[in-house]
């Protein structure tokens, strides 16, 4: 009876393994459920990089992403942009990559709604306003180019901003000029665009590089934190979830941490159960009597 149990489950099909990874996925992210994270050093740096800036002086960030590095970077942007607005630290958003455009505008009009929504409801506080407060570029190709003009004269590369308002016009740029009338450039990226803000922009004109990569692109940029070229790293999901516990903020990384974590005891589950179960079936296999031989070990066939 036993044996005929363990085979069922080591036979068990695969499907309903998948419908368990989905219900935890759900659980996760609808429960109230929270994965503590420990905050590393590149992300306290980065962090403290931001703190500690002016906050008169406006932050880049570049958004160069596809639409499939979105789940581990849009929290990033998510919790850069508050973090920026809550030390009323205007923010300027450029992209590298022609997806990153409709992105950033996206992910822009959600924080600073969010943040109008409140201001309207409890009174506090004063509205963000495009021009003011933000700014988004939008798209120029040849990165490394528009890196290193980014240094000379922003209106260079971008005389107006996405919507055709010309960035004269806009208070935030009276004294914004390039990157020595700003806090620290941004890159979240999911390609190697990382490489060529640290090499044009950091090397060359001395503004902070902070980085937010995906998990799998962090390790090769650890060399660059080590030598200062990098100011500061958020890698990955988890990253982001550090970030969003640093500022006192939650959001969407933390309940994707939840949602990874219980996936992966899922799966680590998953296989003890089975090994033991294919260990267990083995042993109890080898203790049975061969069809061949009686009761009592004897051969029950003829001469």
């Amino acid at each position: 009876m036993a044996s005929s149990g363990l085979q069922r489950f080591l036979t068990l099909d695969r499907r309903w393994i998948f419908l368990l990874e989905a219900v935890v996925v759900v659980l996760a992210l609808v429960g109230p459920f929270v994965v503590g994270v420990k905050i590393t050093k590149p992300v306290s740096d980065f962090h403290r990089v931001i703190h500690q800036s002016d906050p008169a002086k406006p932050l880049l960030v570049a958004v160069d992403t596809p639409p499939a590095g979105l789940p581990e970077l849009e929290p990033m942007v998510v919790a850069i942009l508050r973090h920026a607005f809550s030390r009323s630290q205007p923010v300027i958003l450029v992209s590298l990559q022609m997806e990153g455009v409709a992105i950033s505008e996206r992910i822009l009009n959600r924080v600073t709604g969010e943040i109008n929504d409140q201001v309207s409801r409890t009174g506090r506080g004063e509205p963000l306003v495009s021009g003011v407060d933000y700014a988004l570029l939008g798209f120029r190709a040849g990165f490394s180019s528009v890196i290193i003009s980014l240094g000379e004269e922003i209106r260079n590369v971008f005389p107006t901003d996405f919507y055709g308002t010309p960035l004269d016009t806009m208070p935030l740029f009276r004294n914004t000029h390039n990157y020595d009338d700003m806090a620290a450039a941004v890159d979240i990226s999911w390609s190697s665009t990382p490489e060529a803000w640290v090499e044009y922009a950091g090397v060359t004109y001395g503004v902070p590089i902070l980085v937010g990569c995906t998990a799998v692109s962090a390790p090769q940029y650890y060399a660059y934190l080590q030598t200062g070229q990098m100011a500061g790293l958020l890698g990955g999901l988890k990253g982001a979830a550090e970030y969003e516990r640093i500022t006192n903020n939650p959001g969407a990384a933390g309940r994707g941490m939840v949602a990874q974590f219980g996936v992966h005891a899922l799966l680590v589950l998953a296989i003890v159960l089975g090994n033991v179960a294919f260990f267990l079936d083995r042993f109890m296999s080898s203790r049975r009597p061969s069809p061949s031989t009686g009761p009592t070990g004897t051969d029950n066939r003829g001469a």
